[in-house]
């Protein structure tokens, strides 16, 4: 099940970009290239798209600006990788002036030959007044970053150290930058977060933390960098490194290394550092090739997404014209004569031949871009997807962990264009259960988000849709949400939670409040009124308010005494409702013993002598129930 020859993993990741320009109706456009570089370009254009002619075109002048200048990065970078089959994708992120950009051109001047150094150190455009290197430039920050200090476009660099090779992305480290980090590491497998010796932990530092961890990353590496300037203290390396591990207590999924550094100086980057006999762990680049992904126990079912379909007639061994399905398999393998099973058709068929792009192979296995034929034709389209057993989760309602990138609010009921695996459907954000602050973690009530906001939403689909939680599927369990007049993209998501048909066959005992609570994102609680005349005017104005927030109501009123009143009362609670009680002073005190604890219960019976003051009230009404949200 081999790669074709010089078929490295760069070059798969390539081939998939291309099919998804030309899947999207994208012609692939560059800026002119040289004769090695065109005939590159052209060569796996045709080969991602073989048998069909890619509209591939090459311009003699653009502005290199935007998606078109990220395109053509990558794909130089991938004819830098050539061949290379194991690429280690690693981002640099963590505090405003901890030592980023510098650790990166510190790192590619290390691992460069020694006279590529010398190059460097004769090379005006790389040197300082003083004429000492000036590594951050080697990282890609231009003239303006490094006069300022920050970066804030994310640049990539390539390096190879004792036959590994690595691809690292140096990211900003404002939080106005946030969203070029998480595009980073969305395709990142090791995160290395800076930490200065002279600053210690700060909020950079847990924020890009956070949503490296949303991102799907599970290796880090804390790099205390600046260790020169607090003379190379053990006890200060030892303070930080305490504070990092219990920081990562709540990331008990991760592995982490933790490297005193100085990049400036390269102390401990290739080499020990004499300074720090103390430390007996290995050099950042001994510690970069321990940190290899992860891979999972055991191979697991094959699952692949459809990207395009296409005609076998000009392909190699191909006898008789048949439709080709061609997508990556992102988990298990595939054999001829293997049965797939289709979603959302649910339609089977067998595997009559497979192609690694133009060549016609027995088998194929995870990452490999394959082109399928079956045994019989079957509506099959893009965003349909290829599996050896009925076990996708078919939903159109999802909980999902969002980052927010857009510069637009998000709101509640607002719509958008979803994109899950290779599947674009309308969507619809009906609810925003709570807001997760990205430094602390802590949960908060939000009316709407704005840019780099971290939130569980609910969202909607108008159909059913193949999908799973993140935790067991990361490419199904990643959901995209784009503007649907400008396309761009406005959140990354991860799905934590789906809703089924089938979902009433797994439990068939009784409901309990507490479910009824968390399927409403709220826990139950009490207001009190009096039963003057005017609070029936105050509990429409509270009640009003609290479902613009998005909260769940109901007013539990009654004219005269009765008995059955607190057994009503008891099971709009049990249904997870917000009650708004008017009772007299007797039937309060019996209420408040409906619920477990008084931070569930909020006093409304001293109202206040004028409308205007209502708002006042209001206000503490609102602090009382964001306190509910779950």
């Amino acid at each position: 099940m081999a790669q074709p020859k010089c078929f490295g993993a760069m070059e798969r990741e390539a081939v998939y970009r291309i099919r998804e320009m030309s899947a999207g109706g994208r012609e692939i456009s560059f800026a002119a290239k040289e004769g090695g570089e065109r005939e590159f370009l052209l060569g796996l254009a045709e080969a991602a798209l073989y048998p069909e002619k890619p509209l591939v075109s090459f311009e003699t002048e653009r502005e290199e600006e935007g998606r078109k200048k990220e395109e053509e990065d990558f794909f130089r970078l991938v004819q830098k990788l050539k061949g290379k089959q194991n690429v280690q994708r690693l981002i640099t992120c963590g505090g405003v002036d901890d030592g980023k950009s510098t650790l990166i051109g510190r790192i590619l001047y290390d691992t460069k030959s020694r006279e590529e150094q010398e190059r460097i150190q004769r090379d005006p455009a790389c040197l300082r007044k003083d004429k000492s290197v000036d590594y951050a430039l080697l990282a890609g920050m231009t003239q303006e970053e490094a006069s300022q200090g920050i970066t804030v476009q994310v640049s990539y660099s390539a390096f190879a150290w004792e036959g590994s090779s690595f691809l690292m992305a140096d990211v900003p480290g404002h939080e106005e930058y946030t969203h070029n980090m998480a595009f980073a590491a969305a395709y990142a497998d090791t995160a290395v977060i800076m930490a200065a010796a002279n600053k210690g932990i700060v909020p950079q530092t847990r924020r890009h933390t956070r949503i490296c961890h949303f991102m799907g990353i599970r290796n880090m590496i804390f790099a205390v960098n600046k260790m020169d300037m607090v003379q190379f203290k053990e006890e200060v390396f030892l303070q930080l490194s305490g504070e990092i591990r219990q920081m990562m207590e709540e990331y008990c999924d991760c592995t982490f290394w933790i490297v005193p550094v100085a990049a400036k100086s390269g102390a401990n980057i290739a080499e020990a550092a004499k300074e720090m006999e103390w430390y007996q762990g290995g050099t950042l680049l001994f510690t970069l090739k321990q940190a290899v992904r992860r891979q999972e126990e055991k191979e697991g079912d094959f699952c692949m997404p459809v990207q395009r379909i296409c005609k076998s007639s000009q392909m190699k061994g191909a006898v008789v014209k048949k439709r080709v399905i061609q997508g990556e398999i992102i988990s298990g393998s595939i054999s001829e004569g293997d049965e797939v099973f289709v979603y959302p058709t649910e339609r089977r068929a067998r595997v009559e031949g497979i192609y690694i792009l133009n060549e016609k192979v027995n088998a194929a296995q995870k990452g490999s871009p394959v082109g399928i034929e079956m045994d019989r034709e079957l509506d099959v389209a893009r965003g349909y997807i290829l599996t050896k057993a009925d076990r996708l989760v078919l939903t159109d309602h999802i909980e999902a962990d969002v980052l927010w990138t857009s510069d637009n609010r998000l709101t509640q009921g607002r719509r958008y264009q979803a994109q899950i695996g290779t599947a674009s459907y309308p969507a619809a954000v009906t609810k925003i259960c709570y807001q997760k602050d990205v430094n602390t973690g802590e949960h908060s009530y939000a009316e709407y988000l704005t840019k780099n906001a971290l939130a569980r939403c609910e969202i909607c689909f108008p159909r059913q849709a193949p999908a799973a939680c993140e935790r067991e599927n990361r490419i199904l369990g990643t959901i995209l949400l784009f503007e649907r007049e400008s396309h761009s993209l406005a959140a990354y998501g991860n799905i934590v939670h789906t809703v089924s048909e089938e979902t009433w066959k797994e439990n068939r005992k009784d409901v309990t409040a507490k479910e009824r609570e968390e399927a409403l994102g709220q826990k139950a609680g009490l207001l009190l009124f009096t039963k003057e005349r005017r609070a029936k005017e105050y509990m429409n104005y509270a009640e009003r308010y609290l479902l613009r927030m998005g909260f769940h109501t109901m007013q539990a009123v009654f004219e005269k005494t009765e008995e059955k009143s607190l057994s009503y009362v008891q099971r709009l609670l049990d249904a997870g409702l917000i009650v708004l009680f008017s009772s007299d002073e007797a039937e309060r005190k019996e209420a408040e013993r409906l619920l477990d604890g008084p931070e569930r219960i909020f006093d409304c019976t001293s109202l206040p002598r004028q409308e205007e003051d209502l708002g006042v009230v209001l206000k503490q009404v609102k602090r009382w129930a964001s306190e509910l949200i779950s």
